[in-house]
């Protein structure tokens, strides 16, 4: 874990000094815009900001798990308000790129899980996705197979293979669709490997194709 740790701290920090340059550009680009670029920077700015503050949650989030001082405390919840609730957070950003969302489901679907814990896997993957899809999420909650199933869908390009393959996997470098890190896949499959009925675990998958063609995240909880 100790490893993981180093890796992920080393990513992190690459990963907040290129949303901190961005950030500063922005605001200098501020002083010299025009209405309309204006709010183009803002939505950039808010971008960014939110990336940041995923990557400090998360950051801490696996500090925690390597030293065991993450507590995962599991009760009966309602799925639909958590989602919903990420995504209210999310709606200024998704409205300044022009971004669709849609929550498809039961509405009155309850399941055992850590409602802060899944709320922090659901924002960061949102905040991720408005940078890499075109016009559209989808976010899908059903039950399968005594799992609730959570997919997050949209009509970008996809993720890339080896993410597919090792979703969540520590690997040697800084890539995470184009350049981001793989930081909040980590903690996401961490966390949701807490997750536990049983015999039974819960994990998280990565696909392309999906309702809209482009990436799938799948988070799936006993």
């Amino acid at each position: 874990m100790k490893k993981d740790f180093d890796f992920h701290l080393a990513s992190c920090i690459h990963d907040m000094k290129n949303a901190i340059s961005l950030i500063l550009n922005s605001i200098e680009q501020l002083n010299t815009d025009s209405q309309k670029d204006t709010q183009l920077h803002l939505a950039n700015l808010n971008y960014e900001a939110s990336r940041l503050n995923n990557d400090l949650i998360h950051l801490l989030g696996v500090y925690r798990l390597g030293s065991d001082h993450l507590h995962v405390v599991i009760d009966e919840h309602n799925i639909w308000d958590v989602v919903n609730e990420q995504y209210l957070k999310n709606e200024p950003l998704l409205q300044k790129y022009n971004i669709d969302l849609e929550i498809h489901g039961d509405e009155e679907q309850d399941w055992f899980f850590d409602p802060d814990l899944v709320a922090s896997i659901i924002n960061n993957i949102i905040v991720n996705t408005v940078r890499y899809t075109k016009s559209k999420i989808i976010i899908n909650i059903e039950e399968i197979e005594s799992f609730l199933q959570i997919e997050i869908c949209d009509d970008g390009q996809g993720y890339p293979e080896n993410m597919i393959s090792n979703p969540g996997e520590t690997e040697d470098n800084f890539d995470f669709r184009n350049g981001s890190t793989k930081l909040g896949l980590f903690f996401a499959s961490n966390i949701a490997q807490r997750h536990t009925n049983n015999e039974k675990k819960g994990c998280i998958k990565l696909r392309n194709g999906g309702k809209l063609g482009g990436g799938v995240f799948t988070l799936k909880l006993p």
